[in-house]
């Protein structure tokens, strides 16, 4: 797929106010500040360097083991002797990180997960599982309807709190 830099349409994050939510009875800052949140969102309501953020995601891509190991084939592809070889071997860097690989000026940017986690003062490590049972037989399920719906049964949207809604509104 190929991007133009002016098809690109940056959404420049909204601030959350969070005394004018206060003063109007929605008082979540306590919810961001026990998460040690606050710093990342001064960081989003500052400025946006528009023309530079799409010079580089026009330009992005994600370097992880999968495009690594596509590297590495296509150099086999061209030069076979190379089968069986290291990735130094072949003149490649070694792979240590998942990383974003761009250009701005024609000057090399590569963004790390730790990068990002420093900025925003989080820990860049997590883990994913995969194949967990079914959500619908969760033993948490009680206790998230409860605090989300004041019930023991699923509820919509619409039976969320004003508190919730804004909360999901700024998570999503």
């Amino acid at each position: 797929m190929s991007l133009e830099e002016w098809d690109l349409n940056v959404q420049v994050e909204n601030p959350v106010d969070f005394v004018s939510l206060a003063h109007h009875g929605c008082d979540i800052k306590k919810y961001y500040e026990a998460q040690d949140l606050i710093n990342y969102f001064d960081m989003l309501n500052g400025p946006t360097y528009m023309n530079l953020i799409r010079h580089f995601w026009v330009r992005a891509q994600v370097y992880d083991h999968k495009a690594a190991q596509l590297e590495m084939d296509e150099k086999i592809l061209i030069d076979p002797n190379l089968a069986g070889k290291s990735r130094e071997e072949m003149g490649l860097e070694p792979f240590t990180f998942t990383k974003i690989r761009s250009s701005i000026m024609e000057i090399s940017v590569f963004i790390l997960e730790e990068q990002i986690g420093w900025v925003i003062r989080r820990a860049s490590e997590g883990r994913f599982v995969s194949g967990l049972d079914n959500n619908k037989t969760s033993p948490w399920n009680d206790k998230v309807n409860k605090t989300m719906f004041n019930s023991t049964k699923k509820g919509k949207y619409c039976d969320l709190s004003m508190e919730h809604k804004f909360l999901l509104k700024i998570n999503n």
